[in-house]
């Protein structure tokens, strides 16, 4: 599968950190950032790890960062994308989002932004949460795809994991996704095989797929998946209803949500008067509460924000809880309605 990266045993990972999930999920880091800074020294200023231990970090860590709130998306970042992975990391992300897919994404200098944050920081590789994709030929720039598009599908799988790890410097990737689903289920359980394969071989921590908005697609890939998706991302916008039955069927399931094209897709819903009611009473910004309000639901945002204000304000939600007024209330901007007076779907 991946020329040159050895199998390793899930049973035997270790790491340093032992942080519980529901730690990691309230802080949105492994070491709280302080609160108040106006110039941060966050690389400079954390907690320093004493004793240096491979990559394969315990199965409970890894669990635990898999529940970060947030992930830092790079998409259209190019030859920024090192500087603004190093600067997100340094401010407090922990979990990147990446693609080996050349025309939205340049996944080789996210492995020079870990790179740097190791040697330069001291910030190692265990510590971040790392999710990749295979991205199926049609999403692929025709003059430049990282794999054999002549190849059969299985091989242009292994050719792309294979990419994946050289670009990232890794031997090992938490999240794999498929980037979209195929024309065929057939086609999206063919691709789910490799995936599987990956995983074990203790190369892949868990699997999932992403712009798969139909809800049977998504529930046969469930059911018919030996190792089941743990992930859906998808963009969340008013044209697919905003996934409520998809982020109902994953709440239930233990599938993480993630959104994307969060902010960019929904300038209605940050003008809204729920939103601006906690704008009003909390002092944040609009941003601030839509990111708030997906992580309080469960799920995970991602965010690709090029602004360090900005990186701040979105680590700073974990700071802030919404009452269940506010709740109901902005979730009624994505079509759920009160049941009681007292109680609502928040989905």
């Amino acid at each position: 599968l991946a020329q040159g990266h050895a199998s390793s045993s899930m049973n035997g990972w270790r790491g340093a950190s032992g942080i519980p999930a529901v730690v990691l999920c309230l802080t949105a880091t492994a070491y709280p950032v302080p609160r108040g800074r106006t110039k941060r020294s966050w690389c400079r200023t954390r907690p320093q790890q004493s004793n240096s231990t491979p990559f394969m970090a315990t199965q409970t860590s890894r669990a635990a960062l898999a529940r970060l709130p947030y992930l830092y998306g790079t998409a259209w970042k190019k030859d920024a994308t090192a500087d603004l992975v190093v600067q997100a990391v340094c401010e407090g992300f922990r979990g990147i989002d990446t693609a080996c897919q050349p025309k939205h994404y340049t996944e080789e200098l996210v492995g020079a932004a870990l790179d740097r944050l190791s040697r330069e920081h001291g910030i190692r590789r265990e510590e971040i949460w790392l999710q990749t994709k295979f991205t199926p030929l049609r999403g692929q720039d025709p003059s430049n795809i990282p794999y054999d598009p002549q190849a059969p599908l299985t091989t242009q799988v292994n050719q792309s994991i294979s990419q994946s790890f050289k670009n990232l410097g890794t031997d090992y990737i938490d999240s794999l996704v498929l980037h979209s689903p195929l024309p065929t289920l057939e086609g999206t359980l063919e691709v789910w095989r490799v995936f599987e394969s990956a995983v074990d071989q203790g190369l892949v921590g868990q699997l999932g797929i992403s712009n798969c908005y139909d809800m049977s697609t998504f529930q046969s890939l469930c059911e018919m998946a030996r190792v089941k998706p743990r992930v859906l991302q998808n963009r969340f916008y008013a044209d697919s209803g905003y996934d409520a039955e998809l982020r109902a069927y994953c709440l239930e399931h233990g599938i993480t949500y993630q959104s994307f094209w969060t902010l960019t897709a929904n300038p209605r819903v940050l003008e809204a008067s729920p939103i601006r009611k906690v704008v009003a009473r909390l002092g944040v910004t609009p941003a601030q509460v839509l990111f708030r309000w997906l992580i309080q639901s469960g799920h995970q945002p991602l965010t690709g924000t090029k602004s360090v204000e900005h990186m701040r304000q979105d680590l700073a939600v974990v700071e802030f809880t919404l009452t269940q007024e506010e709740m109901c209330d902005i979730g009624g901007l994505f079509g759920r309605r009160r049941t009681t007076s007292s109680n609502c779907s928040t989905l």
